[in-house]
Parts: structure tokens; sequence; C-alpha cells
């Protein structure tokens, strides 16, 4: 689509705009990271809204006051999240009464929440709950099914504010079945939306703006959001319409450009951990799973063992970091070893071959490499690591040089390469040759 059809008289509306402000030291800090913001995000755009701006700010009543008010005409929606809590230094409450000039008051409703809670889980409250009783004002309250901290609704004669704990258990629960819901009766749009994404490995982040920068310049629809994590991307398309099936069609026609130029690096359209679809192909096919990990140290096990249900497949992990553990556990020659060195393909190979003979598995992915940020050489320098995979005694292998940026992300590239290696082995049936 040119940007002179993306700009036609019969495309929706902007969306409206929601300021979202985080609150608490611990995110100033990089205690914590703010996970609360981008969800949000995520889920405006499904009631037709945008995320128009994060902020964080510390556990001051003043300044989370001053941003409140500022925030709030600026974008007419607001939604805090944190400083709920019982202690001394959650003050959102207060500060909402700052800023929207209104009185605290006691709630009984809250009471009841608080109470009911601490009896449902057998606990007697402490007296610091009584803090989380108090809400500005004319204020609405917003139930909390997992916790202790009531959230609240405040609308006030500029702007409306929504405040919502920082636990993440928490918050998305009430977003969802409170907030959300208040939006889509009270901010109603009369356009409709669409939604897919792609999972991609193998492709760089910067190659990847490169190529598809067309497609994601400001005010774009479908709007495209790209995030980055263990070496993987993950890809969303959003088109909005006038009504369904404008959105679908807008989705669908840049769907499929987007396979055309990027289809080689696409690993799934519908479940973005790798882990996750490598227990699902093993128990797919009645495959036992094991792994051998040397540079990764056993990332790459704890991973798939995250996975809910993969007892049903997952043998054995073993972590061989020393040459000595290489030839007594998995039985790699200790000539290989002197001749190759550990991180080559013939290790590598035999690596997956005795984690197979060892465990008893079917299916077998082994990793040796070097992640720094010393111990490389000109021949094989930081960031090498070789894969092998063994499947029902077939055998292939492949080498990759990831970027020398650090020992934890190369760490993380390898077990993501590492999965999708043994995944891609077990789905193609390990055609001939490596």
């Amino acid at each position: 689509m040119t940007s002179s059809e993306s700009s036609r008289s019969d495309q929706p509306a902007p969306l409206t705009r929601v300021a979202v402000l985080a609150i608490g030291d611990e995110l100033l800090e990089g205690r914590h990271p703010d996970l609360n913001s981008s969800t949000i995000a995520g889920r405006l755009l499904g009631v037709g809204m945008h995320a128009g701006r994060f902020e964080v700010v510390g556990d001051d009543e003043h300044l989370i006051a001053d941003a409140i008010r500022r925030l709030g005409r600026e974008h007419g929606i607001v939604i805090v999240t944190g400083g709920l809590g019982p202690t001394q230094d959650d003050v959102t409450r207060s500060a909402a009464a700052r800023a929207m000039d209104r009185e605290l008051l006691h709630s009984a409703e809250a009471r009841e929440q608080v109470e009911e809670w601490y009896e449902r889980h057998g606990r007697d409250m402490p007296s610091a709950n009584e803090r989380q009783m108090w809400i500005p004002a004319g204020a609405a309250v917003i139930p909390n099914v997992q916790g202790t901290a009531p959230g609240f609704r405040v609308e006030g004669a500029e702007y409306v504010l929504f405040a919502l704990p920082g636990p993440p258990s928490e918050m998305v629960p009430m977003l969802e079945q409170h907030v959300l819901a208040w939006l889509r009766v009270e901010h109603a749009v009369e356009h409709a939306f669409a939604e897919q994404r792609f999972y991609m490995f193998g492709i760089s982040e910067s190659l990847f703006a490169d190529q598809a920068s067309e497609w994601m310049v400001r005010g774009a629809n479908p709007e495209m959001g790209v995030t980055f994590s263990a070496g993987t991307l993950t890809v969303r398309l959003v088109g909005r319409g006038l009504d369904q099936a404008a959105a679908d069609d807008l989705v669908l026609r840049r769907a499929e450009e987007f396979r055309g130029r990027f289809g080689a690096f696409i690993y799934s359209e519908l479940e973005g951990d790798p882990a996750v679809l490598l227990a699902r192909a093993a128990q797919g096919r009645g495959l036992r799973l094991a792994l051998a990990e040397s540079c990764t140290g056993g990332l790459a096990a704890a991973r798939l063992a995250a996975v809910p249900g993969v007892s049903e497949v997952l043998v054995e992990g073993f972590v061989t970091y020393s040459e000595h553990a290489k030839r007594e556990r998995l039985a790699v020659p200790e000539a290989m070893l002197r001749e190759r060195g550990a991180v080559s393909r013939e290790v590598a190979e035999a690596m997956a071959k005795g984690a197979m003979v060892a465990s008893g598995a079917d299916a077998t992915v082994a990793v040796t490499g070097v992640a720094g940020p010393g111990g490389g050489s000109s021949l094989k320098p930081v960031g090498l690591v070789w894969f092998a995979t063994c499947v029902r005694g077939q055998v292939r292998s492949e080498e990759r040089r990831f970027p020398p940026v650090s020992r934890t992300r190369i760490q993380e590239w390898a077990v993501t390469a590492a999965l999708r290696m043994l995944t891609c082995a077990i789905e193609d049936g390990l055609p001939d040759g490596r």
C-alpha cells in the first residue's frame, strides 16, 4: 500500500491516545523492569486506543501528582500502575487525590475486599493494610482477585484516571476485566482491527529494519511493531478498517508481502517460544529428547524444562563443560578433542551421538562454542558455536558465528539456535546430507 492509499478518506480516524504512568523507585533504580506498560499498550490496541506516552516516576507524592495532571490534560486518559501497596512509600492513592483535587476517603467496598482476601487465605490482616482502604472521593473501586490492593477509577472534568497495582499477576486481570471493559463502552470506536504475528530467527534487527523500512513509517496501516529477544524477532501487524472485512484485507495483503520477503526467516506464526515448538514437535512424533551442552551450561535444557508437559518427552540434559566431562559422559574420543578441539564439527556430532547412547533418547542436540569474553583465537573467535543433532541415528551439524557482543547474549542466541535446529531436524525428517 502506498502512502497515498494509507491516507485516503475511507481510512479510520487516528486512535485515541492514552498515557501510561509506572510508579516505583525500584523501576528508576533498575532493580525491576517495567513489565506493565508494554502489556497495557498491546491490550489498548484491541479497543481502538493507542499508548501515546510511557513515563516512570519514583515513590514521590508530589512528582506523581504533577505527572498525573500533565498527562491527563495532554491525553484525556491516564493508566497508573504501582504504589497501591500497604507500606509508607505506596503513595499513589494520595497522589491521585492531590492531582484531582479530591479528599482521600475510607472505602467500605475496599475494606471488604481486603478483609475477604485475608479470610480466604486463612491469615490475620496486618494493620498496615488499612492504608489500602482509602481512595480518592468519588472514585469507583476496581476489585483485585489476585492480591490485597484494590484499584480505582476517578473521572474528573479534564481526564479519567485508572490506578492499578504493580505486580503483573494482579494488574493484568484488572486491566482486562474492568479497565478495557469500561473503555469499550465509554470510548467505543467505529472501526475494526485485525492482527497477524510472525516469529523469526536468523536475521538481525538492523537488517530487518533496512528491508522493512517502508512498512514501518509512522501512521502506516497496517501498523508494524517489532521486538527483539534472544536472537528472535517478533513482528506484529495490526490493521484498522471501517469494518472487519476491510481490516482483515489490509492485514492479509501485507502478510502475504511479508512472507514473500522474509519467508526464509519465519519459523512460526502462532507460537514464539522455540522451546514450546520443540516440545510439540517431539510429542507429536513420540520422540524422547536429550541435550548435550558445553558453552550454554544447561541453559537450553532449563528453557525446555520450563514448558508445561515436557516431562512426556524430555529425558536428560548433560552439561559437559570440560573436555574430561565430554570424554567420560559422552564418550567423545580423546584423540578427536586433541586434534580438532572442543569447538568443532566433529566434537559437536560426537556429543550428540554420545548423548543419544547415554540417555536412550530418540533425538538429541549438542552445543559447543566460544562464548567469551576470552578464549577466542583467529581460527575460533568469540561467538563461534557448533551445533549438531542426532535423530534416531541420523546426524547433521552446522556452524554459527554470533557477534562477540557479550557472553550472555551469545549464550542466549546459542540456546535459541539449538532448540530451533533440533525442531527442524525432527520436522524435516532429516533429508540426506548435512
